[in-house]
């Protein structure tokens, strides 16, 4: 577990500072204009989620003495770290078009590598357990060192970054320092992991029949049905908060130190909802994180100009809930694979947690374009004082969007019926 666990300190760190400060990086610090930074991120999003399948099927279908999916950890690596560098970093020469084009080169070469390492990496943690709780807690640890990783990116990362005399020099730092925590967890855990052999040669047969297998489940219809629904709100959430903390609250001094109570609570509460599934099982661990978030998301339209305590506890509430999802969402994914293998027998994991990011990356894809979209046609001007037009609909997209989706994703994980007692049954199948 500590193997597989492990190289999302890295990735994690690389990631979640590329998403959450990139956008404003490149609107007050390179003067890439918004709505063209926004499409930029956006695509890169769409594209990284349309490459999810084909990362999923190929690992699936990955045969070597190495494994399915150690071979595709271990080649993320290095790409991971350059692209990463390349976005903070661009040339000090560029500017306008040749500045758009290296910056979508570089966060679409990054987003495609990250997609590598963490399609394959999710299957492999539904592979290692066939326990029903067993399973919640393989994600559960996988999620916790995820959460330190994003705990140095947006506490060290993004406080560096927003109050740095030279940030340009302090992306440069941050990015070579991302790359190598990412090669220096993935490369030496990843060799010394260990796949189990009975999986192997046991993927879908062909793209078409793999994607029917999966659409045709109707566990899983469910359940992409309300990420999609769910995770659209909050896609914009990531991208806006430098900006409300910076134009809303106006404390962009504390835009690193907010996510200290959002990661902290994510990390503590972890073990609360795996011991909580436990005991009510998952889809009402899940639902209750959902109530959660929304009270959080309510909340948050109240925030205004110096209200940093509402805002700690707004955060708080939201990234509870995050740590839910994430953990309860692989958990049952998992249970959801093995529906799929007493009507197939075959193992996709691959192919299922492919499309599960996908969903999930491309609504926040779609989101991260709206949000530049709108803060263009609403005024937005950088680093000065903006309009109550402009505080207002990034409050909105904060908020009361993010509000809407959690509640609709709700309302359709409602419907969702495979408990734990039904899991036992198809493990019975597959066990007999």
């Amino acid at each position: 577990m500590i193997l597989y666990a492990l190289p999302m300190l890295g990735v994690n760190f690389s990631l979640v500072l590329l998403v959450s400060y990139i956008t404003k990086y490149a609107v007050d610090v390179l003067l890439i204009a918004p709505a063209a930074i926004g499409a930029v991120v956006g695509a890169a999003r769409i594209w990284d989620a349309v490459t999810d399948p084909l990362a999923g099927y190929w690992s699936d279908r990955t045969n070597s003495r190495f494994g399915r999916r150690r071979p595709w950890l271990l080649a993320s690596a290095a790409p991971i770290t350059v692209f990463g560098i390349m976005a903070w970093s661009p040339p000090m020469g560029l500017e306008g078009t040749a500045l758009v084009v290296w910056m979508a080169i570089a966060i679409f070469g990054f987003n495609a590598a990250v997609t590598i390492f963490l399609v394959p990496h999710q299957a492999l943690g539904a592979e290692l357990s066939d326990d029903y709780h067993d399973r919640t807690m393989i994600f559960a640890r996988r999620q916790q060192v995820g959460v330190v990783g994003m705990m140095l990116a947006l506490v060290g990362g993004v406080t560096l970054l927003s109050t740095s005399d030279d940030p340009r020099t302090a992306a440069l730092w941050l990015s070579l320092g991302a790359g190598g925590l990412c090669l220096a967890t993935i490369v030496p855990s990843t060799w010394l992991l260990r796949e189990r052999s009975d999986y192997h040669g046991r993927g879908g047969q062909s793209g078409g029949g793999t994607l029917r297998d999966v659409l045709a489940n109707p566990h899983a219809r469910r359940l992409y049905v309300m990420i999609l629904v769910e995770h659209m709100g909050s896609g914009a959430s990531m991208v806006l908060a430098p900006f409300f903390m910076a134009y809303v609250i106006e404390r962009p001094e504390m835009t690193g130190m907010i996510f200290v109570p959002y990661t902290v609570s994510q990390f503590l509460v972890i073990p609360v909802w795996s011991a909580l599934s436990r005991r009510v099982g998952k889809k009402l661990t899940w639902l209750v994180g959902m109530a959660i978030g929304a009270l959080g998301y309510s909340t948050l339209f109240f925030v205004g100009q110096g209200d940093l305590t509402l805002m700690f506890l707004v955060v708080t509430l939201t990234g509870s809930a995050s740590a839910c999802g994430s953990v309860m969402g692989s958990s049952i994914l998992a249970d959801v694979i093995d529906y799929d293998e007493v009507h197939t027998g075959q193992r996709k994991e691959g192919a299922y947690y492919s499309l599960y990011t996908f969903l999930y990356k491309g609504s926040g894809g779609i989101m991260a374009m709206l949000a530049g979209a709108s803060l263009q046609w609403v005024g937005f001007v950088p680093n000065a004082d903006q309009t109550d037009e402009t505080k207002f609909v990034i409050t909105v997209l904060m908020s009361l969007v993010p509000l809407a989706c959690v509640v609709g994703g709700g309302l359709i994980f409602l419907t969702f019926r495979l408990t734990e007692s039904e899991h036992a049954l198809i493990r019975e199948q597959l066990d007999s």
